[in-house]
């Protein structure tokens, strides 16, 4: 019957099934494509396959991994013998020689290169390097060091990073925002016997800078933070503990970025003044000793900083277009320094009458070693500093090396990214270079000029080695105004507030995370503001953890699909029953939760549909803790308390194996644990019927003995089998461009998919796909039809208005079948010889409608002009009468009435004529 109906609807919907055509009416045969018959691994492969991703799934769980170890020596022989298998082979194809190569990306790099690789890589380590001379030294200058140890952190980190990281593009040396941290962190840091000038009265006097007064000490704590930072960095890789910088949110990251490059911007601007102003973290300070001290800008110092700023900012511009201007950008800060250098040397009036300060000397030669200065007393001092600069630099660094190098086809792996780091910094910290990590800007040059490998940071660490050993005296009268506005148009793109329009766009939470992230930063200072930042991350995750998302889930009408309230806008519930899917793993923080809203939506249902089951969809759950356990306990003792049973389906083998060793099964039931979200359903029904049939029997049979047996036995053994009605459903979310009917037949019906036609025809329908399916082997077993529709009105899913209308059609095409009264064609007529058949039928239908309303309105308007043509005949009839015998009388009476007669005669005629009128009779003469 199923094989029949599918070919009817075959034979019937014809050209509804095609696409529309594109190409006119030729019809050109297209030959059939290929099969591919779909093949599974050997299961030796297969058992291979599987032992292979469960160590990778053991290795990437440090915590239990040895554990993992221990059961896998364990296993059986075959096991071992066959991952010792694995590991011979791995050994003979040259699997340790790749992880060497891991290890150190570029000696897999190097065979595969080329000249134009090469002279690519040789063009981008000069512009870098070029570029970097002068942001290290304005770095430095951020972070409170001599320019000098900028330079160094451009050379050693640079070189040690180009063998470890696997980045391509990225340019690792000084930051602006580890510079800010570095300065916020050590500020205050030294004691009274390391730097007494900074002490009055055995107090820190504020006002005094330590680096200043103490540069050589202060140098030293820098480099020892990072060592700190780069041991870190290590041990985090070793721990697998790179995934903890994902618990920063992108909106109080931003917000931190955003308001830290405020800060940077801020500290630069006494450069750009021309007059000495206190440093401070605190943005709302800085800007009040900006504005006491006003009176003393100078404004040739003011007007050259503002003219380099405008130069830089519009090379930028010019930059952004591309071609061969997209070259100008990276020498901008080069340009600016030459420049500036040429300027002050040339012009002796600025040094002396505008007093325009630059840099001095600069020291050359090699970077000394620093080792030796490492106090290993001062660590834990800081230790929050590198905390600080070790989160900040790696999500900066991570973030910057993976969109580079998506953008370029390939993956970089984050633990291997912090390990080169860690080895990078401490490295440098043995010759004298404080904390470095990724830059934004040298990486988006170095990616934009074509670098393709890291031998581009061996050119720019051999450039910046030359500038130490040769170029240093160049940099003498380099203007302080210089450096700064190479920091200031450096971090000014760092000032997100057009992301900031963009979260309030999206979701108004986030853009106040941003806020609060912006604000805190420049309130309460750098440290502060990372401290809250990461306050603020964690709240989120636990927010989303304590409070997981308890999906509601109603059926399609016309199949066994539970779908969520929100994703269809078509679906129904199911009387007394209550279905819920559990949106994350139960733990100590969430379970109380979950049983506070469940409680809750039970309450709000019992008005309109009074809740005597639940189901539980426990897919998201992959684990359970103690605490979840009780809770789960106390959950359904609760319900059932209240008469409510809860059934639980598709829980995972993960969980079931712990709830079997809790006893939790035990106590709940075998019988109420399910495979599928319907078959829990399907259960609570027949459990429903039983309580019914139990209800009318102890009514019936008060205290019979032989009434609970049977009640025993039926509640094992329900005879009640739930089944779907006649229903019709849609859905528009589970196919990408067709909308999804579902017609559920609780038998199969003769020609319906006749009447279903005519229906996808009236509503301009086109149907891309057709299944009939027969639930079960008999003939009056339920059958459903499933159709993929796409109105040709506008080329789409069904609106709104096309699902109800089509939704009434198609129903009363069942009612009619159902009840008869569509008339079954003749055995042996062609499927095209029933559709014309029932066209007809239907239009002599309506034909035959038509003519009986007419008919109808024809009949009574005879009537009524009857009903007054016998009125005007009993008038005419009297008015005879009358006329009779006023003639009769005229002959018999004198001759002189005779003209009164008439007259009298002749008037009544005319009122009669009157009367006729009024009356409508008209008579033919």
């Amino acid at each position: 019957m199923a094989a029949g109906m599918h070919a009817a609807a075959s034979g019937q919907l014809g050209t509804l099934f095609a696409p529309p055509s594109t190409e006119g009416p030729s019809t050109v045969p297209q030959s059939a494509p290929p099969s591919v018959e779909i093949v599974v691994l050997s299961e030796e492969q297969s058992q291979e396959a599987k032992a292979i991703l469960q160590e990778r799934s053991r290795a990437s769980r440090p915590s239990v991994a040895k554990y993992g170890e221990m059961l896998h020596c364990s296993e059986n022989t075959a096991d071992g013998s066959r991952v010792n298998r694995r590991l011979a082979r791995e050994m003979q194809s040259g699997s340790f020689v790749k992880r060497i190569t891991d290890g150190m990306p570029i000696l897999g790099l190097i065979p595969t290169m080329s000249w134009i690789t090469l002279r690519a890589d040789l063009i981008a380590g000069l512009t870098v390097g070029v570029m970097v001379i002068p942001q290290s030294m304005s770095y430095a200058s951020i972070a409170g060091l001599p320019y000098i140890y900028g330079m160094y952190a451009a050379c050693v980190p640079t070189f040690v990073y180009a063998f470890l990281g696997q980045s391509r593009q990225l340019a690792v040396g000084p930051v602006a925002m580890v510079s800010l941290l570095i300065e916020a962190g050590l500020t205050g840091m030294l004691s009274e016997e390391e730097c007494p000038a900074s002490y009055k009265n055995g107090k820190l006097d504020s006002s005094v800078h330590q680096y200043e007064e103490c540069p050589e000490q202060y140098v030293r704590l820098a480099i020892l933070t990072a060592a700190v930072v780069g041991v870190l960095q290590i041990v985090g890789r070793l721990l697998k503990m790179g995934f903890l910088v994902s618990f920063l949110g992108h909106p109080v990251t931003s917000g931190f970025t955003s308001g830290a490059a405020i800060i940077i911007g801020t500290s630069q601007l006494k450069y750009i003044l021309g007059f000495s102003i206190a440093k401070s973290e605190f943005f709302y300070i800085t800007v009040w000793n900006i504005i006491k001290d006003i009176h003393q800008t100078k404004w040739m110092t003011v007007l050259l900083g503002l003219s380099w700023l405008a130069f830089l900012m519009t090379l930028k511009r010019l930059a952004r277009r591309g071609g061969k201007l997209a070259m100008i950008s990276p020498l901008g800060p080069l340009i600016s320094c030459v420049a500036g250098s040429l300027l002050v040397f040339a012009c002796a009036p600025l040094r002396d009458d505008f007093h325009v300060k630059y840099v001095g000397e600069i020291p050359s030669g090699l970077f000394p070693m620093s080792v030796h200065h490492w106090d290993l007393g001062s660590v834990f001092k800081v230790m929050p500093t590198a905390l600080s600069v070790c989160l900040i630099g790696y999500m900066e660094s991570i973030a910057i090396g993976k969109n580079l190098a998506a953008k370029h086809g390939h993956e970089i792996e984050a633990g291997q990214e912090l390990f080169a780091l860690g080895v990078s910094n401490l490295v440098g910290a043995m010759f004298s270079c404080y904390p470095v990590t990724g830059s934004f800007s040298r990486s988006a040059v170095a990616n934009a000029t074509g670098g393709l490998t890291q031998v581009a940071g061996i050119i720019t660490s051999i450039v910046m080695l030359c500038t130490l050993m040769f170029l240093t005296p160049l940099f003498k009268f380099l203007p302080h105004f210089v450096l700064a506005a190479i920091v200031i148009s450096s971090v000014i793109p760092l000032v997100a507030y057009s992301e900031a329009m963009k979260l309030w766009r999206i979701k108004k939470a986030d853009f106040f995370l941003w806020i609060v992230a912006f604000l805190g930063t420049l309130i309460l200072g750098v440290l502060m503001g990372i401290a809250l930042a990461v306050v603020l991350s964690l709240m989120i995750v636990i927010y989303e953890s304590v409070r997981p998302q308890i999906t509601i889930l109603w059926r399609i009408p016309g199949t066994t699909i539970y779908r969520s309230v929100k994703q269809e806008s078509s679906g129904g519930f199911i009387p007394n029953v209550f279905i819920a899917r559990i949106g994350s793993s139960m733990y100590f923080a969430n379970a109380s939760f979950i049983k506070d809203m469940l409680l809750a939506y039970v309450e709000d249902l019992q008005e309109i549909n009074a809740t005597e089951y639940i189901v539980l969809e426990m897919t998201p759950v992959v684990s359970v803790d103690s605490t979840a356990i009780h809770v789960i306990q106390d959950i359904v003792h609760d319900f059932r308390s209240r008469g409510i049973q809860i059934a639980f389906a598709m829980v995972g083998n993960r969980v079931e194996k712990v709830l079997r060793k809790a006893q939790v099964t035990e106590f709940i039931g075998e019988q109420w644990f399910f495979p599928t979200v319907n078959q829990a359903v399907v259960a609570c029904l027949q459990h429903q019927q039983d309580k019914k049939l139990k209800l009318k029997r102890e009514v019936t049979n008060v205290g019979s003995e032989h009434n609970s047996e049977d009640l025993s036995m039926a509640e094992e053994n329900p005879n009640v089998q739930m089944v779907l009605g006649n229903e019709v459903g849609f859905s528009n979310d589970l196919h990408h461009a067709c909308t999804t009917l579902f017609i559920n037949l609780v038998k199969d019906l003769p020609m319906i998919v006749s009447g279903f036609t005519a229906c996808f025809e009236k509503n301009h329908l086109m149907v891309r796909r057709a299944q009939i399916e027969v639930l079960g082997d008999g003939e009056d077993d339920p059958v459903r039809h499933t159709y993929l529709l796409r109105s040709s009105r506008h080329a789409g899913k069904l609106l709104d208005w096309e699902l109800a209308s089509l939704r009434e059609e198609l129903q009363e095409v069942i009612r009619l079948h159902k009840n008869g009264q569509v008339s079954v064609p003749a055995q042996g007529m062609d499927g095209p010889r029933i559709r014309a058949l029932e066209v007809a039928l239907a239009r002599e239908k309506d034909y035959n409608l038509r003519i009986q309303e007419r008919l109808e309105a024809q009949n009574a308007r005879m009537s009524s002009i009857r009903d007054q043509d016998g009125n005007c005949r009993a008038f005419l009839e009297g008015e005879q009468r009358d006329n009779d015998l006023a003639q009769a009388s005229t002959e018999a009476g004198p001759r002189r009435g005779t003209q009164t007669d008439g007259v009298g005669n002749g008037t009544a005629t005319v009122d009669a004529l009157q009367q006729m009128t009024e009356n409508h009779c008209f008579v033919s003469v």
